[in-house]
């Protein structure tokens, strides 16, 4: 996901590109990318021998000429006091592109449709999101990669009958990626850990009032239209065959088993202001990703890990294109540098 700014890009610079494409990003983050400084990015998520896949539902820590096109997911919910139970689809679609070497932007469109039992289909856009993301640090020799960045959802771009929000939010996120190459038990050196933690800062927050019913003089709350803040992330677990077969053993694998990663992603998000609109959520999401020579196929299921989540098992598919492998002199380049 996203793109970068070449190394030797004045810090003034890409601060300007980030706060006029996404609009507020916070000065932390662009000072942090400016103090730590640049390097020499490559593409996809690379740390040494280490190549950390796309995840599905917990974001990479590295940037790249890429789009994720479709990702298409699937949930079922339980029937409610009125309605009987609906499915839910979602297809959308991210283009990603680098700045220069080490900064990038991405653009995320989704599209709802919502089938209710016995009642209405409802469809429509989900809320537009804008993402930049800086690539602060890299240790080959540690398979060690970090990543600052932010993320804009535009309120109001979205179908409010599907769900999208009146008003948007603003995610400062870290990202990070961490391979165990230098573990001294050799099965165990395929695997790697990645992660995110961000802070979702609403646009309007969310408040209540106390009134008094004038019919029953009965005390009332009463809430607007705002959103609490959030705290939003995840973790991933991944075991690659590729590294397997490369690092440690050549096991003499099938071409198919050798591209093969299985991992297991927990996404969340619990609420960091009161009030707030619900609980703590998170999602569990085992699977497995292929990985072609120029793009990526991957599929997981999607548990509910707690009441407030829901209670049916869904799932969740992507095919990601690299551009930087399949037009790697025009779409896979960044912009600015090499």
């Amino acid at each position: 996901m996203t793109g970068l700014p070449t190394r030797r890009m004045a810090c003034g610079y890409r601060a300007i590109l980030a706060l006029l494409a996404v609009g507020a990003m916070p000065a932390a983050v662009v000072a942090a990318a400016c103090l730590l400084g640049g390097h020499a990015a490559q593409a996809h998520a690379v740390a040494g021998p280490r190549v950390f896949v796309g995840t599905l539902t917990v974001d990479d820590p590295g940037v790249a000429d890429e789009a994720a096109l479709p990702t298409v997911t699937y949930q079922r919910q339980g029937a409610g006091d009125a309605a009987g139970p609906s499915h839910n689809v979602n297809i959308s679609g991210e283009f990603a592109k680098r700045i220069t070497g080490n900064f990038g932007m991405a653009v995320h469109v989704g599209y709802n449709i919502n089938r209710v039992m016995g009642g209405k289909t409802f469809s429509g856009f989900d809320n537009i999101e804008v993402s930049a993301k800086y690539e602060v640090y890299v240790n080959p020799g540690h398979e060690f990669m970090a990543s600052v960045g932010v993320v804009r959802e535009f309120g109001g771009t979205g179908a409010a009958r599907v769900g999208a929000d009146r008003f948007g939010a603003t995610t400062p996120t870290v990202y990070f990626g961490k391979g165990l190459g230098d573990l001294p038990i050799g099965y165990l050196r395929p695997l790697a850990v990645t992660g995110t933690l961000g802070y979702q800062i609403a646009d309007v927050r969310l408040r209540s009032s106390v009134g008094v019913d004038p019919d029953s003089g009965l005390a009332t709350v009463s809430y607007n239209a705002g959103n609490s803040n959030y705290w939003v992330g995840g973790l991933t677990l991944q075991y690659s065959i590729p590294y397997l077969q490369s690092q440690v053993k050549d096991l003499g694998l099938p071409a198919f088993f050798s591209r093969l990663t299985p991992l297991v992603e927990i996404a969340y998000a619990s609420p960091a202001t009161r009030p707030s609109a619900g609980g703590t959520r998170f999602t569990i999401a085992p699977g497995i990703v292929y990985a072609g020579d120029s793009y990526q196929l991957a599929i997981a299921a999607l548990i509910p890990g707690n009441k407030a989540t829901g209670s049916n098992v869904g799932v969740i598919a992507q095919l990601h294109l690299y551009f930087d492998d399949i037009f790697p002199n025009s779409l896979g380049r960044p912009l600015f540098g090499r």
